[in-house]
């Protein structure tokens, strides 16, 4: 495998996130406070621990964001009824809403790029996207250390 090759593509793809992060905006929203929203949404109710594990946050870390989260009114913290020093977390309306309004405005904003590029490069990018998908691992899934 080329290293330099594979520097490329790790290159483009923090380019492209960093462009969607930029491109799109959620108010006062941090991107590690959207991406727990996003996780959240995909996968919970979520106890915290599990949570801080897909999301490679420390909890304290964790709590301050889940805090800010539910203050907003985006998330809701449960005590664990069988073991109140735990939580969990789930998605309320208004998450869910300010989630699927980001979703649909980076997809647009994927779409218009995807619209400049050439066809062949367009249709390359797009048959490769079952291996980028393997790349990024399963849903909810964390990275080997």
């Amino acid at each position: 495998m080329d290293t330099d090759e594979v520097a490329r593509l790790r290159i483009a793809l923090a380019r492209t996130a960093r462009w969607l992060e930029r491109q799109s905006t959620a108010g006062e929203l941090s991107r590690t406070q959207l991406s727990v929203l996003g996780t959240v949404v995909r996968l919970g109710p979520l106890g915290l621990g599990r949570l801080a594990e897909i999301e490679g946050v420390h909890p304290t870390m964790l709590s301050r964001i889940v805090a800010k989260l539910d203050d907003a009114g985006l998330l809701h913290r449960t005590p664990d009824p069988a073991d109140r020093r735990a939580a969990h977390v789930e998605v309320t309306d208004p998450g869910l809403e300010l989630h699927l309004r980001m979703r649909a405005e980076r997809t647009r904003l994927l779409v218009d790029r995807l619209a400049d590029l050439s066809p062949e490069h367009r249709d390359r990018l797009l048959a490769a996207l079952p291996a980028i998908e393997a790349l990024a691992g399963p849903a909810g899934g964390t990275f080997p250390t």
